[in-house]
């Protein structure tokens, strides 16, 4: 289980917060005396715009959860499903787990995405909490930020539901693959590399917060910060672990973003 007020200070140290409506909607820093700074750019859109290339993935890997009918059928009912995945699983975990037990309808992904933290020893402790960097006006934030009790630490999550055809699949331009601008110039353009890019920076951000981090370890829960990336489909869960050689670059990638 995880240290009694490691979910409540987490929740507490967050640098910023949601504001505006729409498309006009983004996180602003928050300040010590309860004045926000100004909105920050949203990583998604950032990434698009300086690191992926101008290629285009092929078809198959453009769709996140296709199926042929039913209720989320629909050339975007791939996108709506993992939407509200993803708004059940932010409700449940951070309401806690006897929220779980209340919660009348739980969809199927959202079922598979805790049973497969569950079973890898990653137990939720809050959801969509935001990470970002002034420096370089950016704000995002976390799916899932999990304890790990083998490891004393937390874990970053980045959930996906779908892309079970052509995660892999490298996007293209003139009939060659690509790959990503610089200094990713030599990693394929695909969706896979996409997601864990995104988790990278999240991370990155995260544990650049050095005065949380430091009241995580007061709680005795190690200064040290994980990710994963969890794909939930139809067929499973499967977990792509954010690598050192991801970590190392955290710093340039960021760089990169301004």
């Amino acid at each position: 289980m995880a240290p009694r007020g490691l979910k409540a200070l987490l929740k507490k140290t967050q640098p910023a917060k949601l504001a505006g409506t729409g498309k006009f909607r983004g996180f602003v820093p928050l300040r010590a005396d309860g004045s926000t700074g100004t909105k920050l750019r949203g990583l998604t859109k950032r990434l698009q715009a300086r690191l992926w290339s101008d290629g285009e993935l092929p078809a198959h890997a453009k769709r996140a959860d296709p199926r042929a009918g039913g209720h989320w059928g629909g050339c975007k009912g791939g996108q709506l499903r993992g939407k509200r995945v993803d708004a059940q699983l932010t409700r449940l975990i951070n309401a806690g787990p006897a929220a779980w037990k209340a919660q009348r309808h739980v969809y199927r992904l959202t079922k598979m995405v805790l049973s497969g933290l569950a079973a890898r020893g990653l137990e939720p402790v809050g959801s969509q909490r935001c990470a970002i960097s002034e420096r370089h006006r950016l704000g995002t934030a976390a799916d899932i930020v999990a304890f790990c009790k083998k490891r004393n630490r937390l874990v970053i999550v980045e959930v996906k539901c779908g892309y079970d055809n052509g995660r892999k699949a490298a996007a293209e331009r003139n009939g060659r693959a690509c790959t990503m601008q610089a200094p990713l110039s030599r990693v394929s353009d695909c969706n896979l590399h996409r997601h864990l890019l995104q988790l990278c920076v999240t991370r990155h951000l995260f544990a650049a917060e050095k005065a949380t981090l430091a009241r995580i370890g007061e709680l005795g829960v190690e200064p040290e910060v994980d990710a994963t990336l969890l794909y939930a489909n139809d067929a499973g869960v499967e977990f792509y672990a954010l690598d050192e050689w991801w970590h190392k670059r955290g710093a340039k990638i960021l760089n990169a973003l301004a």
